[in-house]
């Protein structure tokens, strides 16, 4: 098993929940039947209230299909989540920088990395969003900030105001 990190979750059939695990089961296969084996749009986790729905997509909706299926067999299904790897090519892609700036980043201490086999680094896609959504977050702080102090500047002082921001880089 690969340095991954991950959590596992393991469900039981009960007894008395056969009869609507079957139902279920049965919806799934008689609109395969009809329709075929991808879900067209219009699957659907509800809850309560009118507009409380959320549409499943194809890999959601296999994922609870195998499930249901297992589950009618009277087996238990275990579900492990794994974070993902990935290469610091796909890491550059993400963030929309180059792969050697993601390597300046692991190696500067800002996103971590690791070494599962000899040669190549592998980032975990959970900590590259966790990035992302950082630098978001740091560029949106910086934007607030920027509107406050400069909010009530003339247009004519933009350049100078612009210069200034290049020289404090």
């Amino acid at each position: 098993m690969s340095a991954a990190r991950a959590q596992d979750v393991t469900v039981s059939p009960e007894p008395e929940q056969a009869d609507s695990i079957a139902t279920v089961l049965s919806f799934m296969e008689a609109h395969e039947a009809k329709r075929g084996v991808a879900p067209a749009a219009g699957f659907f986790l509800s809850g309560t209230g009118e507009h409380d729905r959320v549409e499943l997509n194809e890999q959601l909706y296999d994922v609870l299909k195998q499930a249901v299926e297992a589950l009618n067999r009277g087996q238990s299904v275990s579900l492990s989540a794994r974070d993902r790897e990935i290469t610091t090519q796909q890491a550059g892609e993400i963030l929309g920088i180059s792969r050697p700036t993601v390597v300046q980043l692991i190696e500067s201490g800002e996103i971590p990395a690791h070494v599962p086999g000899t040669v190549r680094r592998k980032l975990y896609l959970s900590d590259v969003l966790a990035y992302r959504d950082e630098i978001q977050s740091r560029r949106n702080a910086f934007i607030a900030g920027s509107s406050a102090r400069y909010g009530d500047v003339d247009l004519e002082d933009v350049d100078a105001l612009l210069d200034e921001a290049r020289k404090a880089r």
